[in-house]
């Protein structure tokens, strides 16, 4: 039976619904991209337009007010999923997200709810018996099999992260990062990353974290989402992001004077030079 729910996903809206009481979940007009690959991989990331970029310029060096606005401004999360015989979805696997308390956790029938029709994904997520979430999406491009020799469509696990600074050396998501990139035939991307084994907020919360937590899910966690092209033989050529947890590259363009994505086998290789002294170097395994 055909996949009913794989493609790349447009958000269109975001409702919370808590004792009663509907809000916006993420501002008046959120944005993201939800991707479900053909080959049972996932990454959803939700941010909210209004985000004030961040005064120094630079990620990890941040006042409690931007912690705030940033920590609460986006979310992210990947993983697998499966579905049902006729092609709806019947559950997932969130391996790693942005909020914690979701890492390594599974969801049913019970959890999450998804439906499809007229070029729309509307997503029900049930934090709790009175906590709802209510998520619109509408259909961008498939998540298929790689086009005309596309080297880096797939769904890519992250498996090393380092930074040359003037500093000298770090690890920005520690000596084990976790995360997903992926790559869609249809021209769009998003990156999840995060530092593995993150405390859980005390709150339960996605939107509610304490000063301390939201300046270690600033500093340890990246939710980047956009489009990219290859060149005639399949390279990456350049990519336009569109949305990020750091506001600041919110509609930057790079091209492959500064960004590279070499694959050689089932390893793909990032070289990032963010033009402020900064020098990053990621890897990746193709996700199975």
């Amino acid at each position: 039976m055909t996949n009913q729910i794989a493609g790349v996903w447009r958000l269109r809206s975001a409702e919370r619904t808590a004792h009663g009481h509907t809000s916006d979940w993420f501002g008046a007009d959120p944005d993201g991209l939800l991707i479900l690959t053909e080959d049972l991989h996932f990454t959803e990331a939700i941010t909210r337009t209004d985000s004030p970029a961040v005064a120094s310029g630079d990620r990890l060096s941040t006042t409690p007010e931007e912690d705030r606005a940033l920590a609460r401004g986006t979310l992210g999360s990947y993983g697998t999923y499966t579905t049902n015989d006729d092609g709806s979805l019947a559950d997932q696997h969130v391996l790693g997200s942005t909020f914690p308390n979701w890492n390594d956790t599974r969801r049913g029938a019970g959890d999450i709810r998804v439906s499809v029709a007229n070029g729309r994904l509307r997503q029900t997520l049930r934090l709790s018996a009175e906590d709802v979430i209510d998520l619109v999406w509408e259909y961008a491009g498939t998540a298929g099999s790689p086009a005309s020799g596309n080297q880096v469509a797939a769904a890519w696990r992250l498996t090393f992260a380092e930074a040359a600074t003037s500093a000298g050396t770090v690890r920005p998501f520690g000596p084990t990062p976790a995360g997903y990139l992926i790559f869609t035939d249809s021209g769009y991307f998003t990156d999840v990353l995060h530092r593995p084994g993150l405390p859980p907020l005390a709150s339960g919360d996605p939107l509610a974290g304490s000063d301390e937590e939201n300046a270690r899910a600033v500093r340890d966690t990246l939710v980047v989402l956009g489009t990219y092209s290859v060149d005639g033989d399949g390279v990456f050529k350049d990519e336009e992001v569109l949305r990020s947890s750091f506001p600041n590259w919110n509609g930057k363009r790079r091209d492959t004077r500064t960004l590279t994505e070499t694959v050689e086998g089932d390893v793909m290789t990032e070289h990032l030079d963010d033009g402020e002294g900064v020098v990053i170097t990621i890897r990746f395994s193709r996700a199975a």
